[in-house]
Parts: structure tokens; sequence; C-alpha cells
């Protein structure tokens, strides 16, 4: 080998070098991912300001987490409060514009429920699932009349017209709720917006029918399909429950929940009927025979569940919030 051969060969030595070293990092980054997961997040009990932070989190540690391939979303509610089902809505949202999400109803996916999981891919549900209850429930103001005692520095603290701004906060979140479904389900959905807000709960097979949910399945066929739009044959999958202790206001999706610390208590930890509690601005995504049942499960409204509990706490001599019942 001459000198002008061996010079060629010692550059191309090291640019082979050079090109391999800047490839074994990416090599090895791919090979240190491993298998992917598909992440399932229970939604479950009565959604609060706790539940919905909670939900959130596992929700954002999927989206940042770049083994996880998709996500599943189980769900076991019949709603809760309007602020914190957005919170749950607008995080759904943002993962599903990462990842694939798919839903998987057990029981119930009713109301503040339901818009968690309309951005969803698809909707997997149960015959005897209940799913809608697109709207708002809540408590209307009533006016005060001034005295020796109250004053007000406007109009609005004290008139009607308080009772029409709060008639107009409810249809906004209203719309909300119908926008989102209805740009959620797209074509899918066979129900005109007046037939949506209605607030017609369905079983999982009419919902299927009316494109409020897309197929009949369990949680295992949800988590195969979100495994197929991730496009992955060989994944593991890892149950992200971020809730210890769910409560819920609903027998059945108390029942139908695997959770390992559930508890069930009374519809007024929501409202607030019957307690000591003030139930004004209190906005609530929830079926109203939830809400406000009597012993029956007929929606009787606010006044006469309010009775119903001051003759109990009158009973216990006690005034304060109701305690958990047992199952």
């Amino acid at each position: 080998m001459d000198g002008d051969d061996g010079a060629t060969y010692l550059v191309l030595v090291v640019a082979g070098l050079l090109v391999g070293a800047a490839v074994a990092p990416v090599a090895v980054g791919l090979t240190e991912q491993g298998t992917p997961t598909i992440a399932v997040i229970p939604v479950e009990g009565s959604i609060d300001g706790a539940s919905a932070t909670a939900v959130t989190a596992q929700m954002e540690r999927a989206r940042a987490d770049p083994s996880v391939a998709a996500v599943v979303l189980v769900v076991n509610s019949p709603g809760g409060a309007a602020s914190a089902s957005e919170t749950q809505y607008l995080a759904a949202k943002r993962l599903a514009e990462e990842k694939p999400v798919v839903a998987s109803v057990d029981a119930i996916a009713a109301s503040g429920a339901y818009y968690t999981i309309a951005p969803s891919d698809e909707i997997y549900v149960k015959p005897a699932s209940l799913v809608g209850s697109v709207g708002v429930l809540a408590t209307l103001p009533q006016p005060v009349e001034p005295n020796n005692i109250i004053g007000a520095t406007g109009p609005d603290k004290l008139s009607s017209d308080s009772v029409r701004e709060f008639k107009y906060t409810t249809e906004t979140l209203k719309r909300a709720f119908a926008n989102a479904v209805m740009t959620s389900r797209g074509d899918a959905l066979e129900l005109s917006r007046a037939e949506l807000t209605e607030a017609g709960v369905y079983s999982g097979a009419v919902a299927v029918e009316n494109g409020m949910a897309d197929k009949i399945g369990s949680r295992a066929t949800a988590v195969a399909a979100a495994a197929e739009r991730a496009g992955v044959d060989d994944y593991t999958v890892e149950v992200y429950r971020g809730q210890s202790s769910p409560r819920f206001v609903s027998q059945a999706a108390y029942v139908a929940s695997d959770a390992p610390n559930k508890t069930l208590v009374s519809p007024s930890y929501l409202t607030g009927v019957g307690t000591e509690a003030s139930t004004y601005g209190t906005y609530l995504m929830v079926p109203p025979r939830i809400a406000y049942p009597d012993r029956t499960g007929a929606y009787l409204g606010a006044g006469a569940y309010e009775r119903e509990n001051r003759t109990a706490n009158a009973t216990r001599g006690d005034r304060s919030l109701p305690a958990e019942v047992s199952a």
C-alpha cells in the first residue's frame, strides 16, 4: 500500500467512526424505549376538584411519556361539578390531539363524565351502559329583599336580574357542552342539537344507534382498539389510577367500579341540599335523578329532597353534611 492509498484508507476509517458515533445514540435510544404501553386511566366516582386534579394529572403523565402509545379512559361516573368536568374535558382534548384516546364505559358515563370522554377517537359501551345527559343543573338564586340588616351596592345584588344572569350562565355552559359533543362526534352523531340538549340518558345499545357511542365492547376491546390506532402489536397495559378513594353518588357506578378504596355518599355531597351549605352557584353536570332522588329514584325536585333530608337530620339530631353511607 503506497502513501496515498494509506492516507485515503485512514480518512475513510475516521469518517466511518464519526458516522457510527452519530448514529449510535439514536439506536440506543430506540432500544431503551422498549415495549410501548397502553395507559388505562379510570374516570370514576363523582367529579369534583380533587378527582379532576387526579385524573388530569394522569392524563398529563400519559401525554408526556414517550413510551405511552395510546390511552384508554375507563368511565364509571354520573358526572359532578361543572367546572371540574370542564377541567377533565380540556385535559382529554389536549391528550387526544397528540395520542390515540379510546373510551370504555362500564356502568355509566353521564353528563360531566360524558363531557370528559367526548374528544375520544372511539367510545365503547356495554348494552347496559348509560350515557348522555348533556346539560347543566343548578338551583336558582332567590331574590333578597333589602331590610335593616341587608343592603346592596347595585340592583343585581338583590333583584331578579341576578336570576336572569344565572339562567344566561347555565345556557352558556350548556352550549359549550353541546358544542364539544357535536364537534367531537361529528358525522357519527345522529341527534340534532335540539335532541342532544334535551339531556336524554341512553342505554349503550341505543347510544350506538344514535351516535353517542361507537361500538359495543368491553375494556379489553377498547385497549385493543387503542393499540390498533397507535399501530402497535406488541404492548403492555398499565393502569394509571391517581385517585385512591373515589366518592360515588350512583349505586350503579359504585357497584361496577373496581376501585380499591371506594365510598358511597349522599347526593347532597354535590348539591348541598339539606345541609347548611349555600346551594347558590353550584353548577352541576349530573342527571337530576341522581342529584335529587327520593327513595324510589324518581326526580322530585330540590324542595322535596330538602324536606326529606331535614326530616332525617332532625331524627338524628344532626344538621351537618350527611355522613357516608355503607354499600
